[in-house]
């Protein structure tokens, strides 16, 4: 058993390095002379592979475990492309355009509002306060102006934002609420207890937004604050009466990221189903490659026009709701894969940029002892010999 694997590694080591050879001179060649892979007698990699069955050559790969990566888009790329887009799209219709999910919604408040969920609720606020001995969590302030009632305090409250879940730590650790009131402006007041233990202060913090995430109003739409800060005096109550009516809440943002869930849940599978037809082996992480993550970005882009585009088109005609129409998780999505693809290309021209480098050495080394006449020639030899192989 040994010996074998011993050969199969041999061969692994002896393929891997023909091709790089292969590539290696092929690339020296048409540096030299951009014609060269045009030539009839000469021997290129593109003629390689026409050679051998491509099945064939995906079972060698397969066997002698190379890593196989091709980025090109076939026919099945694109249309998996389109079912992931089409398949956003029609959620993100659904979710943000119509009224589909009132009832699903309603459904989840009534269970909110159990006793299960109410007795949940008094432990994790218990768990929270014994940190504090007892006192009030100092992002619960709501001795300022709001307008509406205080059981709407959250969406004024920067440490209730789950984006700045950091400042609510600190607010723990500090003892002092940072909020909004209703003209925008900031307030700023020692309330509570503080607790000094940055890990006790992050628990009780968690401990405390689980327990408000279980009210019906639920925790703000993230984000929100920063709109309650540098919005207009419109846009404040326009989020105000949009939190009552548990319109625009962490639920909300929820339901909203189901476009780029399933899209991710579609390619990712077949991402994993792909490179198995080639490799017989499962890799769950292979969606994360230079050619998948690419998809993931374009089905993501569709969604994201078509949200943004209704959306236009809705506040032009004069709905004053628009704004919370917008799908901001599937446009952050969008951005993320934008950026990791940017990355991703960097990344390439990087690594291209440093075989250029050695291929130029490797040139100016190959015709310091002899003319380009010769050096083509035994390039050209070489070639041949390789072929035999």
């Amino acid at each position: 058993m040994s010996k074998l694997n011993s050969e199969i590694i041999n061969g692994k080591n002896r393929t891997i390095d023909l091709w790089e050879r292969l590539n290696n001179l092929e690339a020296i060649a048409s540096e030299i002379d951009p014609n060269y892979k045009r030539s009839k007698d000469c021997f290129s990699l593109s003629e390689y592979y026409m050679r051998n069955n491509k099945k064939d050559l995906i079972e060698i790969i397969r066997k002698l475990e190379i890593e196989y990566i091709d980025d090109t888009w076939y026919k099945a790329d694109w249309a998996i492309v389109f079912i992931a887009g089409t398949v956003g799209t029609i959620l993100d219709v659904l979710i943000n355009q119509t009224n589909i999910l009132k009832p699903i919604d309603k459904k989840i408040k009534e269970i909110l509002d159990c006793k299960t969920v109410k007795s949940i609720q008094q432990k994790l606020d218990e768990f929270s306060n014994s940190f504090r001995n007892g006192s009030s969590a100092p992002i619960d302030f709501q001795d300022f102006e709001m307008a509406g009632p205080k059981s709407i305090h959250e969406i004024y409250s920067s440490g209730h934002d789950p984006i700045r879940f950091i400042e609510g730590i600190i607010q723990f650790i500090t003892g002092n609420f940072n909020g909004i009131d209703k003209f925008g402006n900031l307030v700023n007041i020692p309330f509570g207890e503080p607790i000094p233990n940055i890990i006790h202060a992050t628990i009780s913090y968690v401990a405390h937004m689980l327990s408000d995430l279980l009210n019906k109003q639920g925790l703000p739409y993230p984000g929100t604050t920063f709109l309650m800060q540098f919005g207009s005096e419109q846009t404040r109550k326009d989020i105000t009466t949009a939190f009552r009516a548990g319109l625009y809440n962490t639920r909300t943002a929820i339901y909203q990221s189901m476009p780029s869930f399933f899209i991710s849940l579609i390619i990712h599978s077949y991402a994993i189903y792909d490179n198995y037809t080639v490799t017989k082996k499962i890799n769950f992480s292979i969606g994360n490659n230079t050619k998948y993550q690419p998809m993931l970005l374009v089905a993501n882009s569709i969604v994201a026009l078509e949200n943004i585009s209704v959306t236009t088109v809705r506040g032009i005609l004069g709905d004053p709701h628009a704004f919370f129409k917008v799908n901001w998780p599937i446009i952050a999505n969008t951005i993320k894969h934008a950026f990791k693809y940017l990355l991703n290309e960097n990344r390439k021209i990087h690594e291209n940029q440093t075989r250029l480098n050695e291929l130029e050495k490797k040139v100016s080394a190959s015709i310091v002892s002899k003319s380009e006449e010769e050096f083509l020639s035994d390039l050209e030899k070489e070639f041949k010999e390789f072929c035999k192989e």
